[in-house]
């Protein structure tokens, strides 16, 4: 079984839609783009899945409160299956770190 194979066991289970969040630059917002997208597509009704892989300089987990134990270096040498660490997550929280205290925009 190749890395892949687990992933191609996920989709043929459920269709999946990937949105990825880019950019060649640092500190222009990715992570905060992320996580409100994701919990706005949460909050919609989507399962949503946040995969940050920035190996050196990730900060999704911070940004939420999280303490992860396993990580995307520990699928890519081994360590662990990627629906194993997947699984190891919490849900993810329908109201984003510092929304309680931030008024609600119109839209």
């Amino acid at each position: 079984m190749d890395q892949a194979q687990g992933i191609r066991q996920m989709k043929a289970q459920h269709p999946v839609r990937v949105i990825a969040v880019t950019s060649g630059k640092g500190g222009v917002g990715k992570s905060n783009v992320t996580i409100n997208l994701a919990v706005t597509l949460a909050q919609s009704g989507e399962s949503v899945m946040v995969m940050d892989a920035d190996m050196g300089l990730a900060n999704i987990d911070v940004l939420l409160g999280l303490s992860p134990g396993l990580n995307l270096s520990h699928v890519i040498n081994g360590e662990c299956s990627l629906t194993v660490n997947v699984h190891s997550k919490k849900p993810l929280s329908k109201d984003p770190p510092g929304s309680k205290s931030c008024p609600r925009l119109p839209a």
